[in-house]
């Protein structure tokens, strides 16, 4: 399984290319989860949900399970390492994008960047692994246009070495 996290500020396009990259990557036969950095937590129920009445009873973990989908909540503490819990709970598939976790620096990052939004890459070069901008950005790293979503796919089989998975 590998890894790649697409950061860059709220509104920069990241959502919108990762949606647009899963079919390509889909099309050339990869398996592949997406995980979702929420900063600032989520809810899957409100307070009234029986997931959420489990959890606050004290559940480790609560697993909702329906025709053709499954969802797991778990209770526990995380130091932020996405890369672990990628490895955890997708060890079985080609490949993880993670929207998001722009402050672990233990893993390689694309950064979204859009004119008028965000106009230099914030991410550490040493994690840096490429660009995706609307406008001209940053010469000396792998830079690609948000609508060059087949070669960024086929820069990240090359790269990721996930040509035969």
């Amino acid at each position: 399984m590998k890894i790649i996290a697409f950061v860059g500020h709220s509104d920069s396009g990241k959502t919108r290319l990762i949606a647009r990259l899963v079919p390509e990557l889909k099309k050339r036969g990869l398996t592949m989860a997406i995980v979702k950095h929420c900063s600032h937590g989520f809810d899957l129920g409100s307070e009234d949900k029986d997931s959420s009445k489990f959890l606050a009873a004290g559940a480790d973990a609560v697993a909702l399970a329906a025709p053709g989908q499954t969802a797991v909540l778990q209770n526990r503490d995380r130091d932020g390492n996405l890369a672990a819990f990628a490895r955890e709970h997708f060890s079985m598939l080609d490949l993880v994008l993670v929207e998001g976790g722009k402050h672990d620096a233990r893993l390689k990052k694309i950064e979204v960047l859009r004119h008028d939004h965000s106009e230099r890459p914030q991410t550490p070069p040493q994690e840096l692994a490429a660009v995706v901008a609307d406008y001209n950005a940053v010469p000396d790293l792998p830079l690609f246009h948000p609508d060059q979503v087949k070669e960024i796919a086929e820069w990240l089989i090359r790269i990721l070495d996930l040509a035969n998975p």
